[in-house]
């Protein structure tokens, strides 16, 4: 029979490895907290606001994430490092993201879009195109942002000559400058920019045609511990405040 001295020091010594292994784990992991990353530069989807993650996609994915009762952090990362952050676990997920084949093998996506926007196809102010889709764009020189994906059809598409712009505004200056015919970028996000930092290049592009309109995702990490129960848990709260007009609400204040 033990001693009570010597159930004592058991005692002690079984509370020094359990605090021992706690201290030992992610803070993520001892508060419940779900890490998910928020692209940085993306306004006004998601980018960073006096240090904070800020947008319209920020704000969705908070109200989904409340409504679920997750505990959530919001991670503000350029979308590549995002992106490959949860693609090895590193955080369980990332937006926004609009999937394709490839992503498909490395991430999980939930059953409804987070939002969906149209993609315009933008010609100079004295183009004579209309209506273009992506079946119009074969031989044309086509301005994309790097790192972007545009949906399988257009990413498919190996008939028009790509030319790269390290950002949006940057897409919408090169079109002006003739670096090529057209520029695909998204309704909210030319708008957004025709506001504020591309007023000077107002009146001088148009819409001239658009792509299959975009379904944007937040894409969950296959490496991520119980990814599929989460994603489920998401699903269950997304389908609630669609019914409910919550995530309407949120999406008509940013139109």
């Amino acid at each position: 029979m033990a001693t009570l001295q010597h159930m004592k020091s058991i005692a002690r010594w079984t509370l020094a490895v359990t605090v021992g292994l706690w201290m030992a784990m992610p803070v993520q992991a001892q508060q419940g907290l779900v890490r998910i990353g928020a692209e940085d530069d993306w306004a006004p989807f998601s980018s960073v606001k006096d240090g904070k993650p800020h947008g319209m996609a920020v704000e969705l994915v908070q109200a989904i994430f409340a409504e679920a009762g997750i505990p959530l952090e919001l991670v503000p990362l350029p979308y590549a490092r995002c992106m490959e952050d949860a693609k090895r676990g590193r955080l369980a997920g990332c937006f926004d993201t609009l999937p394709d084949a490839e992503l498909r093998k490395d991430y999980l996506f939930h059953a409804q879009p987070l939002f969906v926007d149209e993609l315009w196809i933008l010609g100079r102010s004295a183009s004579k195109a209309s209506n273009l889709k992506t079946a119009d764009l074969s031989g044309k020189r086509v301005i994309v942002t790097h790192g972007y994906t545009y949906g399988d059809v257009f990413e498919r598409k190996a008939d028009m000559v790509r030319v790269t712009a390290p950002h949006d505004i940057n897409a919408l200056r090169m079109l002006v400058a003739e670096r090529g015919e057209f520029a695909v970028v998204y309704r909210r996000i030319t708008q957004h920019l025709e506001r504020g930092s591309a007023q000077e290049l107002r009146g001088k592009f148009k819409r001239v045609g658009k792509l299959e309109d975009a379904a944007l995702y937040l894409s969950f990490s296959r490496q991520y511990p119980q990814a599929e129960s989460l994603v489920q848990r998401f699903n269950e709260a997304h389908t609630r405040l669609r019914k409910n007009d919550s995530l309407q609400k949120i999406e008509k204040r940013w139109n």
